[in-house]
């Protein structure tokens, strides 16, 4: 089983549930930015697990990108360096595995940004393994909310199991 974590993170939030849920995939799991989820990267795997913060209440769009590159309430610059979620999902090629969703967000903010991901994924042929997930910042910068790298990880591990048994149903070693 190979899984692929792939992120969208401006303040490191994002990232750092990237980085549990690739824990609880196992040790070999790669967590990646937008650019460097590369076609080659993903051609053999499995799962694709990809997150991003929401905004304005859904994905991060590029005119929000823009306007947060120049915030100047925020506690550090924004990490813009790596393609957004969207455009990473526009260009991802088709394959046949499976996929999840999560995101980082306010507790109280509706919308949210897994349905879009699901659907970027969903139409580049990977199947849904599970409903996308929302960890918590305590504050628009963040940080996480006090155990969410923990159920991050909880959840990678869940992701884990749910592959292994869907790979057997299928009859693959």
């Amino acid at each position: 089983m190979k899984a692929v974590v792939v992120y969208e993170s401006h303040w490191g939030n994002t990232a750092a549930v990237a980085r549990a849920i690739a824990s609880g995939l196992g040790d070999a799991t790669p967590v990646l930015a937008t650019d460097e989820a590369t076609d080659s990267v993903l051609a053999d795997a499995d799962l694709i697990v990809a997150g991003a913060p929401v905004m304005a209440f859904r994905l991060p769009t590029d005119s929000m990108r823009e306007r947060i590159a120049e915030n100047p309430q925020a506690p550090k610059k924004a990490d813009l360096a790596h393609p957004s979620m969207r455009e990473w999902l526009d260009h991802i090629p088709a394959a046949k595995g499976q996929s999840a969703a999560f995101e980082t967000r306010l507790p109280w903010s509706p919308g949210g940004a897994t349905g879009a991901i699901e659907r970027g994924l969903q139409t580049a042929g990977y199947r849904r393994v599970s409903k996308g997930r929302k960890f918590f910042v305590t504050g628009i910068y963040g940080p996480l909310r006090d155990g969410e790298i923990e159920r991050a990880r909880v959840w990678g591990s869940q992701l884990a199991r749910a592959l292994r048994a869907t790979t057997r149903v299928a009859g693959t070693p």
